[in-house]
């Protein structure tokens, strides 16, 4: 049985990566894992909650158990595995593919990191150790043209619209948390990571007793990935808000049902922004930082906007509240212009149907799995 590493540092990577496990049984898989990967059957090197982080100074608490990591992820290349496959999360995954390189291993970016945005100075490198680069973005083949000659390019479109799916209707979900039927669910997905939810979760919760004054009939619901679903117990414990967690235990896939069935929401920059746009209802995005991390950003970045819909359609769709400006009183004030306004509220719906159509057709996932089963079975002779 051939044996597959995979290697994700974020949540959403863990998404897609379960996919491609779930479409490829035939093969053993071990790798970087989050808890969707292990659900499907990935054997765990290291778990992708102890290595996940936002910002550069954020990262430095961290720094030891991301070294032991990487360590780890190395040594199991040593035992000897068929393929490695890296899922975005550049700054742990382009030494990963070089340590493989090395060794003779073949390679493949599933998700490669947003060179167009910022950091162009690593597609040599990115070049130079992947054979397959599987591209979600139509625009990135243009990004890599100087070096096809070096590696394999494949377009497959964007994994979410395969992925991105509701169950529940709004009064099942109520039923769920024992909300009452009247009220109005608001969301806050204030991230997965530990660090974003220790920054953006306090903020969104005193906008919500802003908001609360303005309209009483709101009622708060957070999704709740479980390695962050006890701070996020802990940080609502401490206000008197009209709030629910609803988990992973209670429903699959919590976060699309809160994009669904809220009013409005207020999301962590990320995939999530992305997924929301797919789902269709307004929200706002909110980025806070270390100083030092986003001064650093802003000097690599060379584009406009920050959240991913934005990128996608050239402008200002969506509301971005960026490190000052991600105030509990902006928050709250930008959330009440949607809600006491029908008309920018339905115009900015059908902004993020323009968004969901430029990602393209459905199939990333299947594309994916047949282009790694096809690859495998020519470099074995098969």
């Amino acid at each position: 049985m051939k044996k597959i590493f995979i290697s994700v540092g974020e949540i959403s990577g863990d998404n897609y990566a379960s996919q491609l496990i779930k479409l490829l049984p035939q093969y053993r898989w071990t790798g970087i894992t989050g808890p969707k990967m292990r659900q499907a059957g990935c054997e765990t090197v290291q778990r992708l909650e102890d290595i996940s982080v936002v910002g550069i100074m954020e990262a430095i608490p961290k720094y030891l158990q991301i070294r032991k990591s990487f360590k780890k992820a190395v040594e199991e290349l040593e035992r000897g595995v068929d393929l490695l496959i890296v899922v975005d999360f550049p700054g742990f995954n382009l030494k990963l593919l070089e340590e493989a390189k090395k060794r003779g291993i073949k390679t493949v970016y599933f998700i490669v990191p947003q060179v167009w945005a910022w950091g162009k100075g690593r597609i040599p490198k990115i070049a130079k150790n992947t054979d397959i680069l599987i591209s979600i973005w139509p625009f990135e083949k243009d990004v890599y043209r100087d070096y096809l000659d070096q590696l394999r390019f494949e377009f497959v479109g964007h994994p979410l619209l395969d992925i991105v799916k509701t169950t529940k209707t709004e009064s099942e979900i109520k039923a769920i948390l024992s909300i009452p039927e009247e009220k109005k669910l608001f969301g806050f997905l204030p991230g997965s990571r530990e660090s974003e939810v220790k920054t953006l979760l306090p903020l969104m919760l005193k906008a919500g007793e802003i908001l609360i004054k303005e309209k009483p009939e709101l009622h708060f619901v957070i999704p709740a990935t479980p390695n962050v679903e006890k701070l996020i117990k802990d940080k609502i414990s401490k206000h008197k808000l009209p709030v629910s967690v609803l988990t992973e235990k209670q429903i699959k896939n919590p976060s699309y049902e809160v994009m669904k069935h809220s009013v409005f929401s207020i999301i962590a920059s990320g995939t999530a922004t992305l997924e929301a746009s797919i789902i269709g209802n307004p929200f706002i995005l909110v980025y806070k930082v270390s100083p030092i991390t986003f001064f650093i950003g802003r000097m690599l970045v060379s584009i406009d906007y920050l959240g991913l819909p934005n990128i996608i359609a050239g402008k200002e769709v969506i509301k971005e509240l960026l490190q000052k400006d991600c105030s509990p009183e902006k928050i709250a004030s930008e959330s009440l212009k949607y809600l006491k306004n029908p008309q920018l509220y339905e115009k900015t719906k059908k902004e993020l149907q323009g968004v969901k159509s430029a990602l393209g057709e459905k199939g990333a996932l299947k594309k994916t799995a047949q282009i790694i089963k096809d690859y495998l079975e020519s470099v074995s002779g098969k």
